[in-house]
């Protein structure tokens, strides 16, 4: 009996570093690998998805679809987004600088000064 508690006294000295290494090596491997790949986002957004991504609310956005002013995908009962579509559909309401302005619409006015 003297002999079992001092063999497992003496592999639980030998193996608990092991074991402890190994698994702290482990979780190190995982944590890194958490940190480092980066995670892959589907282009796919339901509704409250995309009114966050939009910063409105949800009555907002369906109210938008309702009036077919966003772009959007509908299966069933449910409304589906595509984040590339919103983006691309962002952009479209770009408003142009005075600068912007000037420089579209000054080639048309010069030809039509008159000189005195």
């Amino acid at each position: 009996m003297e002999q079992d508690v001092t063999l497992k006294a003496f592999l639980k000295e030998i193996l608990e570093p092991i074991i402890d290494e190994c698994l702290e090596r482990a979780m190190n491997k995982y944590i890194n690998s958490m940190v480092l790949e980066p995670k892959e986002e589907s282009d796919i957004m339901d509704r409250n998805e995309a009114a966050q991504y939009l910063k409105l609310s949800n009555a907002t956005l369906y109210g938008m679809t309702c009036k077919r002013t966003i772009p959007f995908y509908k299966h069933g009962h449910k409304l589906y987004f595509k984040k590339s579509e919103l983006e691309k559909w962002l952009s479209q309401g770009r408003v142009k600088t005075r600068d912007e302005i000037t420089e579209e619409v000054s080639p048309i006015l010069a030809p039509r000064r008159r000189k005195w």
